[in-house]
């Protein structure tokens, strides 16, 4: 039987997809701890973790790169994010609340307008425009995103045309950065993102 050994696309049938398609977020995490992603429709997907020291940390990513899949599956590599706005509902249990202290952050990596590599962190309760810290509707808009605890007080703007990785951060209740103290028993914590939709220029890949 005739095969090849493909390493890059080369003339097969191409498709698009929505940019934060369900289907390709990831999920890391340390050891001992578990978490896992599901999709659980088109537009939604659920996070569900098990934490067992006050310093776990689950996150769910997405990366402007297709590592993971084969070459003629991959999804196209497109770091800028200019212009697009990704929407959602966020509803989560287990797990710090969205306007608390240590509560979920979008970590964004890429590099600023110099080409220097840079980290923001958004906060993603000054981006709910509706809802309870545990339901909630979130809008990023990419082009007028910032880090910081306090807008505008604390912004840090994003730049958005040279994005890498991104990914929100799940901790449970108790959470202390960097401790490794176990917790008395496994905290359970689950969240949810539905209604996924991005908008704009870049909207689909």
């Amino acid at each position: 039987m005739a095969f090849w050994l493909a390493s890059a696309r080369k003339g097969q049938d191409r498709d698009w997809i929505q940019r934060f398609d369900p289907r390709f977020w990831t999920v890391n995490f340390p050891r001992p701890m578990m978490a896992s992603a599901t999709t659980t429709a088109p537009d939604g997907l659920r996070v569900d973790a098990r934490f067992l020291t006050r310093g776990d940390l689950a996150g769910l990513i997405w990366e402007s790169e297709d590592r993971f899949d084969h070459p003629l599956l991959a999804y196209r590599t497109d770091r800028d994010y200019s212009r697009t706005t990704l929407t959602f509902r966020w509803q989560s249990g287990g797990i710090i609340a969205l306007d608390a202290v240590n509560g979920p952050t979008l970590t964004i990596e890429g590099r600023d307008a110099g080409g220097a590599p840079r980290t923001w962190y958004v906060r993603l309760w000054n981006y709910a425009r509706s809802g309870t810290p545990t339901d909630a509707r979130i809008e990023l808009p990419f082009s007028q995103l910032a880090g910081g605890f306090l807008l505008p007080a604390e912004a840090d703007p994003v730049h958005p045309a040279a994005i890498d990785r991104m990914f929100i951060s799940l901790v449970p209740p108790s959470f202390a950065p960097g401790s490794t103290e176990a917790l008395a028993t496994a905290a359970e914590g689950w969240a949810e993102l539905t209604e996924i939709r991005c908008d704009g220029e870049r909207a689909t890949i």
